[in-house]
């Protein structure tokens, strides 16, 4: 027989839990558990702990106010946001209830301060934080992680997005320009919700592990081109020179943007617009000179079956207006995009062209003008002018009708009746669409960089889609929009909390590769059926240590008798080696 040296008890969960043998029987009966929850609060603390973000958020966002000390620093309101923007998304009204599930511990809390975290609570932190200066609370840091996780920012990205909303939002240009909030209006939404207000996002990344080195909203009709040199201004500031590498879209591709980051020393690569003159010249050009493409760049397709991806390139002795290098590229992958778009195209525009030919009733066109003006307009629409013609043609048919009225017999006379037919006869210009299939798959860059090849130009210029990756994260993982909060001010100050959380995102994202790479380790099984993965993304990792828990088993005056955390799975444990994290949050 077995002999225990400790007494066990059963709790009303079905755990089985060894107590003291000294432990009197009836005070077994007094004992009580609570299970609450430990998930990856420690692995999103330790960054914060590395990147100092506690003690800048409580530097650079007083406590204080009025004289009076508040019961929760506005820092640490701040700070907890961040980590349930990672890890949970709640609205702010769900936050307490989010904390209670939690240890909170981790995100260095005691159990009385959740009781103060409501959504006045965290608004009047936001408040906070929007009058203070959020520019100069995101430069510190962005300093300290390019310092703590030697992030190489010789090379950035540019790009920008937009952040929707819900709401009216009046009143607010009533407010004195240099102290308002961005203005939350309608634009160009790249959301596709015309209906929708929204705010421009600007996030800049290093090609380090993409990591977010600049952002800044602006209001929601503002033109993209009018972000970059305050940005360009920005990462100087935090590269401590001005010759890194500042590359974005076309709408960099500006005589003032250029001009501004030449002339202060800096080098930058951006797309050449279809609306300048240098690309109707070329374009021109290729349709009687045979170009001496040389191919820089193939790649395998993701499906075996297709051919492989190519880029081929050609720089002319031409410059831009502005004196900058031009080179021009050819990709295999985009000429198969714009020949399918041309076909759509037509194939859409003949497809309304034939509903407007089979209009009867009231809806059928009385004019051979009237029916011209309709079909030009579904060209124009459809972005087919150049490729389709419609020839509008009146035609008449005839038919009978009885001479008087009632039941037809053999003596019914009847009456020929004219009736004019409107026919749309559409023709393909063959010339516009040998030229236009010419240029199917180019595009140019601009750059005042004179050492690049175009095959390195391109290489650099390729990174690009990591950024876009980014903005993608900010909508779907962390959710950013649509957003309906009570004040602009907020809203402005909420943003910059989710460019904290995707910064730290992206640093454990980059963190967990490097020691992958480092220890020789080609994938982890994080995707369900423990699939292996490549290249784990953040939310991939956080995800691999949900619903860990730790049970305290509590007597009768509240005290913990002993605890018990869940085991880790064999890919936390992992993970924990690879991003150097302590293990000692989920021991007992």
């Amino acid at each position: 027989m077995l002999t225990l040296d400790r007494r066990q008890c059963r709790t009303s969960i079905g755990l089985v839990c060894e107590v003291e043998p000294h432990m009197p029987s009836h005070e077994l009966d007094d004992l009580s558990h609570r299970s609450r929850e430990i998930g990856p609060l420690p692995v999103v603390q330790h960054f914060f702990d590395r990147l100092g973000l506690d003690e800048l958020l409580a530097t650079h966002v007083p406590e204080r106010k009025r004289g009076r000390r508040i019961a929760l620093a506005h820092g640490k309101a701040l700070s907890v946001m961040v980590a349930n923007i990672l890890t949970s998304r709640e609205p702010l009204y769900a936050v307490r209830s989010w904390l209670e599930r939690r240890i909170v511990g981790h995100v260095g809390l005691d159990d009385g301060d959740v009781a103060l975290f409501n959504d006045d609570r965290i608004g009047r932190a936001l408040d906070r934080l929007y009058g203070t200066d959020p520019a100069s609370l995101m430069t510190a840091v962005v300093m300290r992680a390019v310092k703590e996780f030697s992030i190489d920012v010789s090379q950035v990205h540019s790009d920008t997005t937009t952040v929707t909303f819900s709401g009216a939002y009046d009143g607010q240009k009533d407010k004195a320009a240099l102290s308002r909030p961005p203005l939350i209006t309608f634009g160009h939404n790249k959301d596709h919700r015309p209906d929708l207000k929204q705010l421009v996002y600007a996030l800049v990344v290093s090609a380090d592990g993409a990591v977010p080195v600049h952002y800044k909203t602006y209001d929601g009709n503002k033109s993209d081109d009018k972000t970059h040199i305050e940005a360009w201004e920005t990462i100087r500031a935090i590269a401590g020179r001005p010759d890194f590498f500042y590359v974005a879209d076309s709408k960099l591709c500006t005589r003032e943007n250029m001009g501004f980051v030449a002339g202060k020393g800096g080098v930058f690569l951006t797309v050449l617009p279809r609306s300048r003159q240098e690309d109707d010249v070329f374009r021109a050009y290729i349709q009687d000179h045979a170009i001496p493409w040389q191919e820089v760049r193939r790649k395998p397709d993701y499906n075996s079956d297709k051919p492989d991806r190519v880029h081929d390139a050609f720089e002319p002795d031409t410059k831009s207006v502005e004196g900058y290098r031009i080179v021009w590229y050819r990709s295999s992958v985009k000429a198969s995009i714009d020949e399918k778009r041309r076909s759509d195209r037509m194939a859409r525009a003949r497809m309304r062209i034939e509903n407007l030919e089979q209009r009867t009733g009231a809806h059928q066109f009385r004019s051979v003008e009237a029916a011209q003006k309709a079909a030009d307009k579904v060209v124009q629409d459809e972005g087919a002018q150049l490729w389709l013609r419609v020839q509008i043609r009146e035609v008449g048919v005839h038919d009978f009708k009885q001479a008087s009225p009632g039941k037809p017999g053999k003596d019914t006379k009847y009456r020929r009746i004219d009736i004019p037919v409107i026919l749309f006869d559409v023709s393909e210009v063959a010339t516009a669409i040998v030229a236009d299939a010419k240029c199917d798959g180019l595009f140019a860059m601009v750059t005042n960089n004179t050492q690049l090849t175009p095959k390195e130009l391109l290489a650099v210029y390729k990174y690009q889609p990591f950024l876009e990756k980014r903005n993608e994260q900010l909508k779907s993982v962390l959710a950013v929009a649509p957003v309906f909060l009570k004040k602009p001010e907020r809203v402005a100050a909420l943003l910059f909390l989710y460019f904290l959380a995707i910064l730290v995102f992206a640093l454990i994202e980059r963190e967990a590769r490097r020691a992958m790479a480092r220890d020789g380790i080609e994938a982890i099984p994080l995707y369900p059926e423990g699939r292996p993965c490549q290249a784990p993304t953040c939310d991939g990792i956080l995800q691999a240590f949900e619903g860990i828990r730790r049970t305290d088993l509590l007597d009768s005056a509240g005290a913990i008798v002993k605890a018990f955390c869940d085991p880790l799975s064999p890919v936390a444990n992992k993970l924990l080696h690879l991003l150097h994290v302590s293990r000692k949050a989920y021991q007992t």
